[in-house]
């Protein structure tokens, strides 16, 4: 009879990975949370799979779940306010299994409370018409979140949520009752205070105010100090008079055309080019450089494929990733626009080319040290993902996650042409100030849209589930700015997924030009 060989008993060590934990109330009536573990593989030739045990008394296990071979499993149904104790084994083919892992302590917080009843809103009890009363509340919060304000003005006009002191200015004479109503960063809302009652009347005849004696009351007076000034047709900070004065004494309002400094002469660039030019050089005294306006084209087929107005890139810019192709040729020239708004004539043409990096040798618009395994499915569509067009899946470098952009459910959308995931960001890097935490990295992509100006509907898959709090941010290149996009962006109730529309050439497409194709880098972002 042959020996039976048994199973080395190692100790598999759990991690609680605090990005990873998901803590939330489902429903009022049905309180509930998660947590998610992971831990470090074991290594013997025959392991078979990994059981997750927990309970509320140390060593005391209650509950026994078979997670089968994976090394993260998220376990569903804790209660408010409850500590519980995690442990893991492993098990063989032959189902010989290990003792107990290190034990984990987890303390569910307990349920989420609403604020306090604001208290009656302070503020002045009268006031003539058109004139703003500021009113103040508070609350408090059992919890301890941070609160946002929100009034109702009288008749169901209510302000936006905000700060705890607001103001208001009423048109018709009348009683108006105000109220104020709080919530927390959770959404849970307070009962309404108690209502302030306010007297509008109305005002009498209004006094004209001129301050410079010029005619013009200060009401209509774009500069009410100066008796030489009180219009300003173009809006530039200068007063008509001044202006006309100006364009009188100069015979050349606009800049001079820039000179390109790089990349220049058929230069060989990386697909990530930074354009430069020469100093901003104006004939008209005291004007400096406010805006540049950077435009690239294809030098096969003329095609405008960059096309941004930066105001803090003036003389320096780089071009977005996935914006150029490797291996291409390409022109391109720049605008400079001076503090009073004159643009100047477009420089000359500058010609280059991108490298070939070979980072892509199967041509599937992936980088080849970001594929996923063969058997990925993030949209758990039955399908792998690699088998499909409309669906292309990354490995998110420097994490253990994988993110799919899908094209499936939108119309409008022909092809995704590339997909290239950055670790999270780093200060000093291409990208600055950085807003947060990214646990899935920065996600770019390229897609192609039906026609110039199309509106594509993109849909993105995580291996995992997203932080409750989380937002969807983007980085503005031409700004040197992330934005909020999250209002765009619409999560699945399972968090493992989440929507967002984008235009081409609109906000978020980062050519800056409808020219048939979105360039896009975001993700996920705790701020």
């Amino acid at each position: 009879m042959k020996a039976f060989k048994p199973i080395r008993r190692k100790w598999v060590s759990i991690l609680v990975i605090t990005i990873s934990i998901f803590i939330g109330v489902i429903a009022s009536n049905a309180k509930a949370a998660q947590v998610t573990l992971a831990w470090d593989p074991n290594t013997e030739s025959d392991l078979a799979g990994y059981k997750i045990h927990y309970g509320t008394a140390n060593n005391n296990y209650s509950v026994h779940i078979d997670v089968h071979n994976v090394t993260t499993y998220t376990v569903t149904g804790l209660t408010d306010g409850q500590t519980y104790y995690l442990a893991a084994t492993a098990y063989d083919a032959s189902g010989n299994e290990s003792g107990y892992s290190n034990s984990v302590t987890y303390g569910v917080p307990g349920a989420n409370g609403a604020p306090t009843t604001p208290a009656t809103p302070s503020g002045a009890t009268s006031a003539p018409v058109n004139t703003a009363v500021t009113f103040s509340t508070s609350a408090t919060d059992p919890n301890g979140d941070s609160l946002e304000y929100r009034y109702d003005w009288g008749g169901g006009v209510l302000s936006s949520w905000g700060a705890a002191s607001q103001a208001r200015s009423w048109a018709a004479a009348g009683q108006y009752s105000v109220k104020a109503q709080a919530r927390d960063s959770l959404k849970a809302e307070s009962a309404w205070s108690a209502a302030k009652t306010v007297s509008i009347t109305q005002s009498s005849s209004p006094v004209v105010v001129d301050s410079d004696g010029d005619g013009v009351p200060d009401s209509r007076d774009a500069f009410p100090n100066n008796p030489k000034e009180w219009a300003d047709a173009n809006r530039n900070g200068i007063g008509d008079n001044t202006d006309a004065a100006a364009a009188a004494n100069q015979t050349n309002q606009a800049p001079n055309a820039p000179t390109l400094a790089s990349p220049i002469d058929d230069a060989k660039v990386n697909s990530m080019a930074v354009l430069k030019t020469g100093p901003f050089r104006s004939p008209v005294a005291g004007t400096t450089h406010a805006k540049t306006r950077w435009q690239v084209f294809g030098d096969e087929d003329n095609v405008c494929v960059f096309d941004i107005l930066s105001s803090t890139a003036l003389t320096s810019l780089p071009v977005p990733k996935l914006v150029l192709d490797e291996g291409t040729a390409y022109f391109w020239r720049a605008q400079v626009v001076d503090s009073k708004g004159a643009a100047s004539a477009w420089s000359d043409y500058e010609y280059f080319s991108t490298q070939t990096t070979g980072s892509d040798r199967n041509t599937n618009g992936i980088p080849d040290v970001q594929e996923v395994p063969w058997t990925t499915d993030l949209d758990r569509d039955g399908k792998r993902d690699y088998r499909q067009k409309t669906i292309k899946s990354v490995k998110v470098a420097g994490t253990g996650v994988q993110v799919g952009v899908s094209i499936k459910n939108s119309p409008t959308a022909l092809a995704i042409e590339a997909v290239e995931s950055e670790g999270a960001p780093q200060p000093g890097s291409y990208f600055s100030r950085i807003p947060g935490k990214f646990p899935f990295g920065l996600i770019n992509f390229k897609v192609a849209v039906a026609k110039p100006g199309d509106q594509a509907t993109l849909k993105f898959y995580f291996s995992q589930a997203v932080p409750q709090g989380s937002k969807w941010y983007e980085y503005d290149a031409a700004s040197r700015k992330w934005y909020d996009f999250s209002a765009a962006v619409k999560f699945a109730s399972d968090r493992r997924s989440a929507t967002l529309s984008l235009t081409d050439g609109g906000i978020g497409d980062v050519d800056g030009v409808a020219n048939g194709v979105i360039v896009d880098p975001g993700g996920i972002c705790v701020p």
